[in-house]
């Protein structure tokens, strides 16, 4: 399987992963080796240009008991692997669910696709038009593989589509194969039919809770996700238009900066993925205190859905390497599913309380990895973010948050400042 990379705005050949045995699961051996004129070219990166900040570019030809977790990212799961199994008549195996699912992800990467075929000519939609999700617009994303398939911040159960703006102010599918200029990049999310009765709410409340964390200082998209008739609109922010010149960023999730591959049966802690952070990204200072104060607003305001793809690094083109901005943020008290919270710090305890032995417990890990405890810079991060949940329920009314989300989440923010205080 042959993997391409998009840098100065055009895609080339990078790597070649092939499975060593028969396995065709997640679970099988693979080799996997840089193409030998990009490893020349690009030798010993780790950011934008490799494939993982576990696989530096180098020329060595390496053998893996199981799939790297950076592919794992790209392969389609949840309701994306049934839609694409419906469309192939049956089961597919995760090779051929890279080889369907992966050629427009998240990132910079993709599985090559076959030869490009161009769109037939549409003069695009409205807004409105796609939101209403008519047969015209549905009938020509699925004709052009628009319906996101599988990456990085788009596994999940929601209906979406990869949405384009051209110069005239029409929307597009976005396929990946434009042959237009495009004007902005974005993601057409609509609510999750399992989610219950509440599933609207939940994205209006997503809309809300992006607000509040900007206000609150936390790194969102520069343009925030617009609620628009019963979906949302949410940015990308792993494309760019530079000059009418699509840039295309990185992307890794915590779990494959990790090294996690099957999330089902590889749990993986806070304490761990900022060990991970503090080995690849430019400024971990910068990005510790934006982590630990994301996590507590997730437990302020019941943001559950907090798993390893839920958060990732973004990798710009000028060689830096960060916290993507925030996404998938929203009350999980609304949803019919009962989503628990997935990520926790080591010794956290349900009640929010234990926090000293949180902290300490990150220092021994730090100290374990050959690090310095960051106890100092959670300390800080804590007295930065103190007041602002105090005043959480008055924004979230001012942002618009429905009075029963306020009434619901004002005693887990009490129990939480009482329990943060702790620490002095």
């Amino acid at each position: 399987m042959e993997i391409d990379i998009h840098l100065r705005g055009a895609w080339r050949p990078c790597a070649v992963v092939e499975p060593t045995t028969d396995e065709q699961s997640i679970r099988g051996a693979v080799g996997v080796r840089y193409e030998v004129g990009y490893a020349v070219e690009h030798l010993q990166a780790r950011d934008h240009r490799a494939l993982s900040v576990r696989l530096p570019v180098d020329l060595s030809h390496r053998v893996l008991p199981q799939w790297p977790s950076f592919l794992v990212d790209l392969l389609p799961q949840g309701g994306a692997r049934r839609r694409l199994e419906k469309v192939a008549l049956g089961p597919l195996s995760s090779w051929d669910l890279l080889h369907r699912g992966a050629v427009n992800p998240v990132g910079n990467l993709r599985v090559r696709p076959g030869a490009p075929r161009l769109p037939p000519a549409y003069p695009g939609f409205t807004l409105e038009e796609m939101i209403e999700r008519g047969d015209a617009f549905v009938d020509y994303a699925l004709e052009l593989g628009a319906t996101v398939h599988g990456a990085t911040d788009t596994q999940g159960e929601a209906p979406k589509f990869w949405v384009v703006e051209d110069e005239k102010g029409r929307w597009h599918p976005d396929s990946g194969q434009l042959p237009f200029p495009v004007r902005r990049h974005a993601l057409l999310k609509f609510p999750v039919p399992d989610a219950g009765p509440r599933a609207e709410d939940i994205l209006w409340h997503e809309a809300v809770y992006q607000k509040v964390a900007a206000a609150c200082g936390l790194r969102v998209t520069s343009h925030l996700p617009m609620f628009v008739g019963g979906a949302l609109l949410v940015p990308r922010f792993d494309r760019r238009v530079v000059d009418g010149r699509e840039i295309r960023l990185g992307v890794e999730s915590l779990y494959s900066i990790s090294g996690v591959v099957d999330s089902a049966s590889q749990s993986l802690r806070h304490d761990q993925a900022l060990v991970e952070l503090a080995q690849c990204v430019s400024d971990f200072e910068a990005e510790f205190f934006e982590y630990v104060r994301r996590d507590l607003f997730n437990l302020a305001l019941g943001n559950r859905d907090n798993h390893g793809r839920n958060t990732a690094l973004l990798k710009d083109v000028d060689g830096s390497i960060r916290l993507a901005p925030l996404y998938d943020v929203g009350p999980a008290i609304l949803d019919a599913r009962a989503i628990t919270r997935v990520m926790r710090w080591d010794g956290e305890s349900p009640a929010g309380e234990g926090w000293r032995d949180i902290v300490e417990r990150l220092g021994i890990r730090f100290v374990e990895a050959g690090l310095a405890p960051p106890s100092g810079m959670f300390r800080r991060a804590v007295a930065a973010t103190l007041p602002q949940l105090s005043a959480l329920p008055q924004l979230l009314k001012d942002s618009g948050a429905d009075p029963d989300v306020i009434e619901r989440r004002e005693a887990d923010i009490a129990r939480l400042t009482a329990g943060l205080r702790s620490l002095g």
